[in-house]
C-alpha cells in the first residue's frame, strides 16, 4: 500500500514511501490516505475506493494537404539544369508561371503540366514538386 494526498475525490499525488521520510512534516500531513499500489496521480478516490482514470484514445492527426505552392516549392523540385533556367527566366513560360504563383494544388498541377508540355521541365521534376 502507498499513501496519497487526496483532494476533491482525486489522487493529487502518491508517495512511494513513508510520507514522513519523503516530505517535510508540513507537507507529509496531507498524505494521509492509504491507497492500492496501482494508484496513480489523477485517479479518482470515491467512497474509499480507487477509480482508475480513463486513458484517452490517442488522436490521429491527419496531415494537412499543402495549401499553396510557391516559387520556393517549384524551385526545390527542379534538377540543377532546370534551376538555372528558372533562376534566369530563360523561357517565357517560366516568367508566366512565376507571375501566377502561389497556387493551390490544382493550380500548381496546371502550371507544372504547362511547363512539362513546353519542354521547360521534365515530368519527373513535376512529380517531385507535388509529391
Amino acid at each position: 500500500m502507498k499513501y496519497a494526498w487526496i483532494e476533491n475525490d482525486k489522487v493529487r499525488d502518491v508517495c512511494h514511501g513513508n510520507p514522513q521520510d519523503c516530505y517535510h512534516a508540513d507537507v507529509a500531513k496531507f498524505y494521509d490516505t492509504q491507497v492500492p499500489d496501482d494508484a496513480e496521480n489523477g485517479d479518482g478516490w470515491v467512497n474509499n475506493q480507487l477509480v482508475k482514470r480513463p486513458i484517452p484514445e490517442p488522436t490521429i492527426v491527419q496531415p494537412q494537404e499543402k495549401q499553396l505552392w510557391t516559387d520556393y516549392d517549384f524551385r526545390n523540385g527542379l534538377t540543377l539544369a532546370e534551376k538555372v533556367k528558372w533562376d534566369n527566366d530563360s523561357a517565357p513560360e517560366i516568367v508566366t508561371v512565376k507571375a501566377e504563383l502561389p497556387k493551390n494544388k490544382a493550380g500548381a498541377i496546371e502550371l507544372l503540366d504547362f511547363l512539362v508540355a513546353s519542354n521547360v521541365i521534365s515530368q519527373a521534376s513535376a512529380d517531385k514538386i507535388t509529391e
